[in-house]
């Protein structure tokens, strides 16, 4: 037996159900006139503002933009059930839930309804 195996990052009660996958990023590079690699200027200077935090800070846009998208594209059902992916989100194209034969609102059914 080697080595002390409790040692390390101690579990966080908060963060216990949830862990970090990696993703493969690409970011642009071009060849400098010594011939190495660098990075795009843009991303050395988000990296350079963001330090450390520069991932954290990408997660947290990345969440923004999908909850505008989401608002902006979608609509909730009131009556199916909040699970999966989508989870009870109609498209704002379909003005009627396919699962459950909602209407978006009272306008909309007036509108489609004859």
């Amino acid at each position: 037996m080697v080595g002390n195996h409790n040692s390390g990052r101690k579990k966080d009660p908060n963060t216990e159900n949830y862990r970090m996958g990696k993703k493969t990023f690409y970011i642009k590079q071009k060849k400098s006139i010594s011939g190495k690699w660098t990075d795009d200027p843009y991303f050395q200077w988000f990296k350079r503002k963001h330090g450390s935090l520069w991932q954290k800070q990408l997660r947290q846009w990345m969440k923004l933009d999908v909850d505008a998208w989401r608002e902006k594209s979608f609509w909730r059902c009131n009556k199916c059930p909040n699970t999966g992916l989508l989870g009870n989100y109609v498209s704002r194209k379909s003005p009627r839930c396919q699962q459950c034969g909602v209407w978006q609102n009272e306008i909309t059914r007036l509108r489609y309804e004859r």
